[in-house]
Order: C-alpha cells, then structure tokens, then sequence
C-alpha cells in the first residue's frame, strides 16, 4: 500500500533549538535522554549532542554529564490576505 501524502499546513515549518543539560549515575546515553527531558519539548525530532564529560570517583567515572541542542518543529501561521 502506498504511503499517504501528508496535510498541508498552513504555513512554513521552521525547526527550532533549546538547549539543556543533563546528568546520570549510568551512562553518557542516560546523561543525553536527561537533557532532552530537561529541555521540556514536547516532541522532539532530533538532538545534537556538543558536549560529554564524567566526574571521577578514584579510577571510576561516577556521573556522566551531556550539553545538548534538541530540535523540534514549529508550525507558522501566516496572515494572508486574498487581492481584492
């Protein structure tokens, strides 16, 4: 079955970026998906990671942490006006 086209909006997209952080006790993965929860976007499309780094405990890395950019899309709405 062929994909359906989608609906068109009314008016362009545009993608805009929050930044957050994030930590975790786990792994730099947890740290990433902390941040992305941190930024409060309701539904992110994508995230771009800038910065990792671990506090040390002796030899062990004991909290990762994640700087990251989270995408997400915003619907413009354009004041048209028809020609007269």
């Amino acid at each position: 079955m062929p994909a359906r086209p989608r609906k068109s909006v009314a008016g362009p997209i545009v993608v805009r970026l929050v930044e957050a952080t994030g930590t975790s006790t786990k792994s730099w993965d947890a740290a990433v998906l902390a941040a992305v929860k941190a930024s409060k976007v309701k539904t992110p499309i994508g995230v771009e990671v800038g910065r990792l780094w671990a506090e040390l405990d002796g030899p062990e890395l004991s909290r990762y942490h994640a700087s990251v950019k989270v995408a997400y899309r915003e619907d413009q709405r354009t004041s048209f006006r028809p020609s007269r």
